[in-house]
């Protein structure tokens, strides 16, 4: 419904324009001069579409009522018409010097003021609307040069990593070989920053729920729950950690809608936290259960240090991260933002459990899809 800030100090005329306005389905909220205006303005919760207001009133005019919305940069988009008895050259040239989008002249029929507005509130939606365009333009532009210049370097250190170790395949120099492994180290976790970064470019700038409306397929979770399992462990054996994963399924296969990068990241993120914040010799449990709303849910349990209850606010943070000099291996803090993101994305959600010293359970929760 169209809301509309109607300012008027004749109180007949008022009632009449309301009473027309209303009947043709708007919501108009009444001022009966520019002071009241700007009070409605600075109280309301929700801002009105268009505002219409006369020329001459007591307290504060039309003039000056158009000159505060303009000077405030949160009111100055909204359009403003002016409807008034003046027709002089100079008022029109004053109304159009403040930034009016139109002029109505008394006496007029509801049906022009209704035409003006609309008129307005159109032409200003195509303005909105290619503007959006662009700059959803210059973002991908922005994500593609982004993407490019953050991975054709890990490219290069990627390809120059696998040719040194096949040329020193031979040498028995165990420290050759540790460096070769820290360079792959170090392009994994730049390249694990730069992919959960991109995507939550994506998320904050929509092209991620896009991508999902157009996208989205039906995947069984244990084969994505599998394939976490089975990255985070080749992980470990990198770094060699020795942590045990104990994965327990449903019993029958579970489906859910989504796209698999995401789906993939709200196991993959939640697993690497746990494993990273568990001693060598714990173990983390993950297990996949349908739950009595008949939704599927992930949980990822660990028995590290837990989560202390003042950091518990800010964990879905960006950047942030727990003892970080402590724990410097929990990466740049970007994880759990984007595991809760993709979430809303997928019509889920994702929550946090923890006890200092007991440990962390994070449950994904994913609407259920049927396999039919």
């Amino acid at each position: 419904m169209t809301k509309v800030l109607l300012a008027e100090d004749n109180l007949t005329l008022l009632d009449n324009i309301v009473l027309g306005l209303e009947l043709r389905g708007y919501e108009v909220v009444q001022a009966t001069n520019g002071q009241v205006a700007l009070q409605i303005l600075s109280t309301s919760t929700q801002l009105p579409d268009i505002i219409v207001s006369d020329i001459a009133m007591p307290d504060m005019d039309g003039f000056k009522l158009l000159e505060h919305l303009r000077n405030n940069p949160v009111w100055n988009a909204i359009p403003f018409l002016f409807l008034t008895a003046f027709n002089s050259p100079d008022s029109v040239r004053i109304s159009k010097e403040l930034g009016a989008d139109d002029y109505i002249v008394k006496p007029f029929q509801v049906d022009d003021l209704v035409l003006a507005i609309e008129s307005k509130l159109k032409r200003i939606k195509v303005f909105q609307d290619h503007a959006e365009q662009s700059l959803d333009e210059a973002r991908q532009s922005l994500l593609h040069k982004i993407s490019h210049e953050l991975r054709s370097p890990l490219t290069a250190i990627y390809g120059g990593a696998d040719m040194l170790s096949d040329l020193l395949t031979d040498m028995p120099d165990e420290t050759v070989h540790t460096l070769v492994n820290l360079i792959r180290n170090g392009a994994d976790r730049m390249n694990r920053f730069s992919n959960k970064a991109l995507a939550l470019i994506q998320i904050d700038s929509g092209h991620a729920k896009k991508f999902y409306q157009e996208a989205q397929q039906k995947y069984e979770i244990h084969k994505i729950a599998q394939t976490a399992i089975s990255q985070i462990q080749t992980e470990m054996a990198v770094d060699d950690r020795n942590v045990e994963i104990a994965y327990n399924p449903y019993t029958e296969p579970l489906y859910v809608e989504g796209v698999f990068a995401y789906l993939l990241a709200m196991i993959e993120e939640p697993l690497r936290n746990a494993v990273a914040f568990s001693k060598d010799g714990q173990s983390v449990e993950v297990s996949i259960q349908l739950n009595d709303e008949k939704q599927v849910v992930i949980t990822v349990q660990d028995y590290g240090p837990g989560i202390p209850e003042s950091a518990m606010p800010y964990i879905w943070n960006r950047f942030a991260q727990v003892d970080r000099d402590q724990y410097e291996q929990q990466g740049a803090g970007l994880g759990l933002a984007l595991v809760q993101e993709s979430a809303r994305i997928h019509g889920g959600e994702c929550i946090i459990e923890s006890q200092v010293n007991e440990g962390t359970v994070v449950s994904l929760v994913l609407p259920t899809s049927m396999n039919s």
